[in-house]
């Protein structure tokens, strides 16, 4: 029996490991101690979080994907599924409780995107670090957004002047994943698809993502399919 399409397009996006791994390595030590995963999807850097932070709490509003969530960490203690916002965080742990927060392609579905930060930077301890990643150039705005429910895509300025105004210090903004441009570029503007398939994400996430990882563990681009930026609470 084939299992149901997941919402947001997250079908199979889990077999992406290169490219997860690459997400959270971007941060590096940042991502430690009391984190949350914010907007969980299945857990596939929530498991990831797991392995170097103290507890994980994994954030999701989906009844369905967070059951998933429950099902999949029910054996690991240190990982917290929890079904709900960023507003339901707060009222179940309070403010100022979390060393670090990861938010990975959840600002782009908001409406309010500056109001969610600002509740993110209250539930974080002074010093305490935001990790985002979301999509970049709102030139490459097409089918494979609309399909997602994607609001915007981001530049580095905007990702920058959102995190400012909602009262973070920002480290660092850069792009990244330039070699996934051309593609979304062509199945989302040219061919106007609705998803990528399995099939092409496996091809990517095997052979041309690691390539373009590694020069961009050398050099910064000055472009890409998505902006990253790590800010702190003052």
């Amino acid at each position: 029996m084939t299992s149901p399409a997941l919402p947001f397009g997250l079908t199979g996006r889990d077999e992406a490991s290169a490219y997860f791994d690459w997400i959270v390595g971007l941060f590096g030590d940042a991502l430690a101690g009391n984190v949350l995963d914010h907007g969980a999807g299945t857990g596939a850097i929530t498991a990831r979080l797991a392995a170097r932070a103290n507890r994980v709490i994994a954030l999701e509003p989906g009844p369905e994907l967070c059951a998933a969530l429950q099902r999949r960490f029910a054996s690991m203690a240190n990982v917290v599924p929890l079904r709900g916002t960023i507003e339901t965080y707060l009222a179940e742990y309070g403010a100022g409780s979390l060393d670090a927060i990861v938010s990975s392609n959840v600002l782009e579905h908001l409406a309010d995107d500056l109001a969610c930060l600002q509740q993110l930077r209250l539930a974080l301890s002074p010093g305490g670090a935001l990790a985002v990643y979301v999509p970049a150039r709102q030139e490459l705005f097409g089918s494979l957004d609309r399909a997602v429910g994607h609001q915007r895509r981001y530049s580095r300025k905007l990702l920058r002047d959102r995190l400012e105004q909602a009262g973070f210090f920002v480290q660092w903004v850069r792009y990244g994943n330039l070699a996934g441009v051309l593609p979304w570029l062509v199945s989302g503007r040219v061919l106007a698809r609705p998803a990528i398939s399995r099939k092409q994400l496996g091809f990517y996430d095997r052979f041309l993502f690691p390539v373009s990882a590694r020069i961009e563990q050398r050099l910064r681009v000055p472009y890409g399919l998505n902006v990253a930026a790590l800010a702190r609470r003052q």
